[in-house]
């Protein structure tokens, strides 16, 4: 059965038509987009710890960053291309070739290449005209190539742009520049998935090159964005690990990746285990901490408060029947097992199952009187308790 195995439970609805979705490669822009995160900064030493674990996990491509914001940047993106990894090392540039010759210069495999593509975004923001945008795309794209270098063309705003705007730039790179790829670019996070769907099929008709696709979070859509990209046929998916990204965050790699081995059923040739690990790491250096709650890596998805569900776990658990209440299993993505915390919301079960823990024995009446205590301090302190506070409720109470 698709929608259960060993790792996981989901919905047998998932799998009631028959979808043929491509084979997908991830990009990953944690070290480019994901810094742009205000405050966010990655050292060189930091880029290559990080990016060793990624290429080991399997993530098909990394961008190291773009080598003309600093020479920190440069040499991290030297050194990733230099570390002999299995992933392939890109770069971001802009239209540009001085930004191609950094590029070269730091030995990658390829490049992002980013022109603006709406005309708003052209005019207001940039103050050019439409001809030099189409102008500095060809020329740098066709640069690129010339130097051996694979080029996504990545068209910033792609999904507010006119469309006849939009494919008359993307026709002239194709047709006197160059591009191995297009990439789908929701830059403010402002498509529907039906929408992307029909943008992805429409470029797809258009343009007999792969299609990548890179969403942004602002309306909590960049994953199913990103998803609904891929059954358009997308062939690489751009995400960051935890959603890193400016203003909301882009599409989550942890997310993007579960979602297709799981919700879809796709073959996805990642070391899962290692999930909760590298998002460990990418927090640490990042300094932006996760939501407890964070899909796939959150430090507290297996915490357990509720009265009902603890003694649900509690019950469960002996039978090694986790599946019957967790979608996924913990050892999956390298997530610690589940624990029943002490809290507000904590039932009988959960203090007879700290108290067999801590090989107490307790009578219902003394379980019970204990279970109003518990309910009485997290409501003060606001918050669950320790060891150290159940033991000296049980203290008192005894």
């Amino acid at each position: 059965m698709k929608w259960k195995s060993e790792d996981y439970w989901v919905s047998h609805y998932n799998f009631r038509k028959t979808l043929e979705l491509p084979k997908v490669r991830f990009h990953d822009t944690t070290f480019r987009d994901g810094e742009q995160q205000p405050g966010v900064v990655f050292t060189s030493d930091e880029k290559l710890k990080i990016g060793t674990m990624m290429s080991e996990i399997g993530i098909d491509r990394i961008e190291g960053g773009m080598p003309l914001v600093s020479e920190d940047d440069k040499k991290a993106v030297k050194m990733l291309a230099n570390a002999g990894l299995d992933a392939e090392i890109f770069a971001f540039t802009r239209c540009m070739k001085e930004d191609v010759e950094t590029s070269v210069a730091c030995d990658v495999d390829g490049v992002i290449m980013e022109v603006p593509s709406s005309g708003h975004l052209i005019g207001d923001a940039y103050e050019w005209s439409e001809e030099k945008a189409k102008q500095l795309a060809v020329e740098a794209t066709a640069y690129a190539h010339d130097h051996g270098l694979y080029v996504s063309f990545f068209c910033i705003d792609l999904s507010r742009a006119d469309a006849e705007w939009a494919l008359d730039i993307i026709g002239a790179v194709a047709e006197e520049g160059h591009m191995d790829a297009l990439n789908v670019v929701d830059t403010f996070g402002a498509l529907s998935p039906e929408g992307m769907a029909e943008l992805v099929m429409m470029l797809k008709n258009a343009f007999r090159v792969p299609i990548e696709v890179h969403t942004h979070n602002d309306f909590g859509l960049a994953v199913a964005n990103t998803i609904a990209a891929v059954k358009a046929g997308a062939e690489v998916v751009h995400t960051t690990v935890n959603g890193l990204g400016e203003r909301s965050g882009n599409a989550s790699f942890e997310e993007t990746a579960m979602c297709l081995k799981v919700l879809y059923g796709q073959e996805i040739d990642l070391d899962f285990s290692r999930f909760k690990e590298l998002s460990d790491a990418v927090e640490k250096a990042s300094g932006v901490k996760k939501a407890p709650n964070k899909p796939i890596v959150g430090n507290e998805l297996f915490s357990i408060e509720s009265g009902i569900v603890a003694g649900w776990w509690k019950t469960l658990e002996k039978k090694n029947r986790a599946l019957t209440m967790f979608p996924y299993h913990w050892t999956l993505v390298g997530q610690d097992p589940p624990r029943i915390v002490l809290g507000k919301k904590s039932g009988l079960a959960s203090v007879l199952y700290w108290a067999e823990k801590l090989g107490i024995a307790l009578s219902e009446e003394e379980a019970r009187k204990i279970l109003i205590e518990v309910k009485n301090t997290s409501i003060r302190k606001k918050g669950l308790l320790t060891e150290k506070e159940f033991k000296a409720i049980v203290e008192k109470v005894r």
